[in-house]
């Protein structure tokens, strides 16, 4: 704390009254994070996914959408899209996320498509999004450089 009701944000490192926090934690203080962060780390927990992971990614998305390739206005403004059919329960493993994608190719593209059968999905550019995402594609980066 630098000055009474002014706290230093862990996320963003700013400095921000009371009102720019959550709730306060089971001691009655306030969280370390502010709200903006927070909910950042509430959807990276979400997928099982870091913040350096998705940085690393919306660079090689070059800031677009991995299936429209439209630029996001901003880093909170592509969702990030997973392989519904990997993990059961509520959370992913990380393991399925495949790309950050924009609001009407999440919504409307990719749920549509993956719904219809097999012999009816005929286009080439979900197709090979589906095929070869970009975070597999950074993954497989990320391991080879691991490995020297």
């Amino acid at each position: 704390m630098t000055e009474r009701g002014v706290i230093e944000c862990l996320g963003c490192g700013e400095h921000k009254v009371l009102a720019e926090y959550s709730a306060l934690n089971a001691s009655g203080a306030p969280r370390p994070y502010c709200k903006p962060c927070n909910a950042e780390r509430v959807r990276l927990g979400h997928y099982s996914v870091t913040k350096e992971f998705i940085d690393a990614l919306l660079l090689l998305q070059e800031s677009r959408c991995a299936v429209c390739r439209v630029v996001g206005p901003g880093k909170r403004s592509l969702d990030i899209d997973h392989d519904h059919g990997c993990c059961p329960g509520r959370r992913s493993c990380g393991e399925c996320v495949r790309g950050l994608v924009c609001r009407n190719c999440n919504f409307h593209a990719l749920g549509w498509y993956e719904a219809l059968p097999p012999e009816l999905r005929t286009f080439d550019l979900l197709n090979g999004y589906l095929a070869d995402p970009p975070a597999k594609r950074l993954r497989m980066r990320l391991t080879a450089v691991g490995d020297d």
